[in-house]
């Protein structure tokens, strides 16, 4: 027969540490959400940025091709 202490010693330390890696997965889950969300905001600050940018860069090469065409 099983020693009813030793089982039950079993018992509460595989809970503890199913407990212990749930409150793992959790902390996992909150901080790549977190990232995430840090991720979407530097993603669009970088959109807000890069926007008249790329304007600016597009009017720069049409004035360029219009240069060149009137120069050659």
């Amino acid at each position: 027969m099983v020693d009813q202490d030793l089982l039950t010693i079993f018992l509460a330390l595989t809970a503890l540490a199913i407990l212990i890696q749930t409150g793992i997965l959790v902390g996992f889950y909150f901080v790549s959400w977190k990232l995430s969300h840090q991720v979407e905001q530097a993603t669009q600050a970088t959109r807000n940025i890069l926007g008249p940018v790329q304007a600016a860069a597009e009017t720069l090469q049409a004035v360029s091709a219009r240069i060149t065409r009137r120069s050659a």
